[in-house]
């Protein structure tokens, strides 16, 4: 059988979560191979009737049986629990960036939403005693490179004290206003995994998501499927003029017009094309056939770096962000080397990165000329 491309495994992805996909789609275990890297297992999983189930039974290994999803996903649940009761304890507000504050809120079961470390985002007054409570009281141990990211096992704690990055590449705080008062100010009293927890209303959460999964390119279908199943929920409590104020204040028009185009086409999200033409950004001819693409379901390499090229204020800063982007500061040049000699590491690494933009920039450009 011909190995599964990964535009078409995304279209018959999509084409399951609303009922119609070809058998022999069903039994091809390229498909549920990606769908797992892709952690939209478990949905695609529960979509299929009993029949279905029964006829990909015998083509499949474990881990494909549902207790498996529902028992790894207690494991996060309880770790969460634990973390946000500390916190709780310590008196440092905390919310929930993802995880389990996706799984809980949007999905009928949270287990059908995998997730695998704990994001916690705080206000900056609170970092020394944030980490205290991770490593004295939970018994997170520290990761050398990474100040903010702790581990227990095989499940890490990732501390933020700003919700987009710019920590990482600081050319990204002009790109969007949005920072982690916005999230605190848009916030309500509620329970995540049976603790007291704020949740973030989707003024902010909404382009947050659309901002994230641009940020990694939307390189995993399981983005976007939140950001649908979001879209409905804002549907149904009717906060579509909130979460349109919130788009254009945060300036995070074209990472939402991506993903809610696709969310829209794709995954029956209920976004009008009146409010896509609202948050639409002025596209040339470059832009455009990168979004026909993406469209089509493919995950195009470096789309956040030249995406967000595009949404930076000046030339300036656009300089900025690619300076930073191909050399960053020195603790980030250590990250990417992952151990060893940094510069020799870092230097090797990035050689092949920019090799393999240039080859795809390259087919790009011939694609383009020849049509």
């Amino acid at each position: 059988m011909k190995p599964l491309s990964f535009w078409s495994y995304r279209e018959s992805a999509c084409a399951l979560l609303a009922g119609d996909i070809p058998e022999h789609t069903l039994t091809n275990t390229d498909f549920w191979t990606l769908a797992q890297a892709d952690a939209m297992f478990p949905v695609l999983w529960a979509s299929l009737s009993t029949a279905q189930k029964e006829t990909v039974k015998p083509w499949l290994l474990n881990p494909m049986d549902e207790h498996i999803f529902a028992a790894e996903a207690l494991r996060l649940k309880n770790t969460t629990s634990r973390v946000l009761r500390a916190y709780n304890e310590a008196n440092i507000p905390t919310i929930c960036m993802r995880g389990v504050a996706v799984s809980e809120t949007l999905y009928p079961q949270s287990y059908l939403r995998p997730h695998t470390d704990i994001d916690i985002l705080f206000d900056k007054k609170h970092l020394m005693m944030a980490k205290q409570v991770a490593g004295n009281n939970l018994h997170f141990r520290p990761i050398n490179a990474y100040p903010m990211l702790f581990k227990l096992g095989d499940i890490p704690l990732d501390l933020h004290i700003e919700p987009i990055g710019s920590e990482r590449i600081q050319a990204w705080k002009h790109i969007t206003p949005l920072n982690v008062d916005d999230f605190f100010k848009y916030a309500k009293e509620g329970k995540l995994a049976g603790e007291k927890a704020l949740l973030v209303h989707p003024r902010v959460m909404l382009p947050y998501l659309c901002f994230h999964a641009l940020k990694h390119s939307f390189e995993r279908l399981i983005w976007l499927y939140d950001i649908a199943l979001l879209a409905k929920q804002v549907e149904k409590q009717g906060l579509w003029e909130g979460v349109l104020q919130g788009i254009h204040e945060y300036k995070l028009e074209r990472p939402c017009f991506y993903a809610l185009s696709y969310a829209k086409e794709h995954m029956d999200a209920p976004v009008t094309d009146e409010f896509l033409q609202h948050i639409k950004p002025k596209m040339g001819i470059i832009e455009k056939r990168l979004f026909k693409r993406f469209m089509n379901h493919a995950v195009i390499p470096y789309l956040a770096e030249r995406l967000f090229s595009r949404m930076l204020p000046s030339l300036s800063h656009r300089i900025e962000f690619w300076c930073e982007t191909i050399y960053p500061r020195e603790e980030i040049r250590a990250q990417v080397a992952g151990g060893g000699c940094v510069k020799c590491n870092f230097i090797r690494t990035r050689l092949k990165q920019v090799g393999r933009a240039l080859w795809a920039f390259t087919k790009e450009t011939i694609y383009l000329i020849r049509t």
